[in-house]
């Protein structure tokens, strides 16, 4: 009676050691997956994304929110007559950046500098940007709207590619919440070079309201030179630890190279694996399969 007894608190104390040996190896896994700078892509929002040296003007920013919000759509519409709305704030060295997307059409994604001064203040007059960065993104957003339909056929191939193979595009909030690439969706987004669309810039900005019809219009007689467009496409794979699989990758690429009807440009193509980086959103990595510049795939 004695050995049973004595056998079964032996049994209990290892069942006892092997669940508390679970919970630690989980709760081991947990705190290595929050100290990691990576993480899947399907769980990325930007939420941690950072800028250098931006921690202190961050929080300045965000007890200020109300106000850098304010004093941007306030700068957008005073100098480039768009509505926008503020998906994030985030603080650099000497201020805030500050991500926005249009409302409505020509849709684009683009980023504002609001200054903090020494004194702590957030200061919306002294709001900038790069030198044709909001022009350039208006004009992706433009370029976007010009070629709808080529741009629905890439649209419509994407959706089927990431359908039919183990890969995905990111988070709709991510992209808002740290990109400011013109026109964006989760799969790719647009750059526009030179001063081809300028003459649709000024449309645009003497009248915000013109219909993409007006738009399209007027390109018929433009020649689209693809070294001004470049169109860049980038996936993941979607399990992790899994390698960026080079027989899809060269399936993407054949495909964007052989197919007809879509938006006239340079085109490059990636492929990553599962992972991103939480604080500065890069997905490219030692192990990403690539092909752009200088061997872009060239559609007219």
């Amino acid at each position: 009676m004695l050995h049973t007894k004595k056998m079964g608190m032996i049994t209990a104390s290892l069942i006892g050691i092997m669940l508390l040996g679970g919970c630690l190896k989980g709760a081991t896994e947990k705190v290595e997956k929050e100290k990691s700078p990576y993480v899947r892509v399907q769980d990325y929002k930007g939420n941690e994304f950072r800028l250098p040296n931006g921690d202190k003007n961050d929080k300045i920013a965000e007890a200020s929110r109300e106000k850098v919000i304010s004093g941007t759509e306030e700068f957008f519409l005073k100098k480039y007559k768009t509505k926008v709305k503020v998906n994030n704030i985030v603080g650099n060295k000497d201020g805030a950046t500050v991500y926005v997307e249009s409302i409505g059409e020509p849709h684009f994604q683009t980023f504002v500098v609001i200054p903090i001064d020494t004194q702590e203040n957030v200061r919306p007059d002294g709001i900038w940007t790069q030198e044709r960065e909001v022009e350039g993104d208006i004009e992706s957003g433009i370029y976007a709207l010009i070629h709808e339909k080529k741009i629905n056929n890439l649209n419509n191939y994407l959706n089927e590619f990431v359908k039919k193979h183990p890969v995905v595009g990111l988070r709709e909030e991510a992209y808002k919440n740290t990109a400011s690439t013109g026109y964006t969706t989760p799969y790719y987004y647009i750059i526009t070079y030179g001063d081809s669309l300028n003459p649709y810039l000024d449309q645009y900005l003497s009248n915000p309201e013109t219909k993409k019809e007006v738009y399209q219009q007027k390109s018929q007689s433009l020649i689209f030179d693809p070294e001004n467009y470049n169109i860049v496409i980038e996936l993941f794979m979607k399990e992790e630890n899994k390698e960026p699989d080079q027989k899809i990758f060269d399936k993407l690429e054949a495909d964007i190279e052989k197919m007809d009807g879509l938006p006239p440009g340079q085109y490059t193509v990636i492929l990553n694996d599962n992972y991103i980086q939480k604080e500065n959103a890069h997905s490219q990595k030692d192990n990403t399969l690539k092909r752009g510049n200088p061997n872009y795939i060239i559609k007219n």
